[in-house]
């Protein structure tokens, strides 16, 4: 089976907290330019947080022949094994139970691997990527066992 590649899911409410966001501290760091010192602090903290605001656009879950393999923004990644992966939850919340999380969407899946660990992801299609995911699973834990 070849890789299967699954874009990020982004709610509205995303939308209606980057947006107003991103305009805000345009409007600040275009004001702070009268002052250096306060460009220079605006200008840092904007990247910072513009880099969290776009970041999750970027990111993607693919199924790959032995692994989940998770691009969380420009930067972060994960690979999980399948036969790491323990167990799969469907959630509907506000907040993940993972600091590490592709979550732009109330509806995401929670992937618990190895003994403690979790990660969450929102993928356009839950159920496809849950279905597929599962069967990945299905196959390693046949193979290995």
């Amino acid at each position: 089976m070849e890789n299967k590649r699954f874009k990020p899911k982004i709610d509205k409410l995303f939308w209606i907290i980057t947006l107003p966001t991103s305009t805000l501290m345009l409007v600040l760091t275009v004001i702070s330019l009268a002052y250096s010192w306060v460009f220079a602090i605006t200008a840092a903290v904007d990247i910072f947080v513009l880099y969290f605001l776009v970041s999750p656009l970027f990111g993607y879950a693919e199924l790959r022949e032995k692994s989940l393999f998770i691009k969380y923004g420009l930067i972060l990644k994960k690979d999980i094994p399948y036969d790491k992966i323990r167990a799969i939850e469907v959630s509907r919340g506000f907040y993940s139970q993972s600091m590490m999380s592709l979550k732009n969407s109330f509806e995401h899946v929670n992937i618990k691997y190895n003994r403690f660990d979790v990660t969450t992801v929102s993928v356009k299609e839950n159920e496809k990527f849950i279905n597929f995911l599962n069967l990945k699973i299905t196959q390693t834990r046949m193979l290995y066992h």
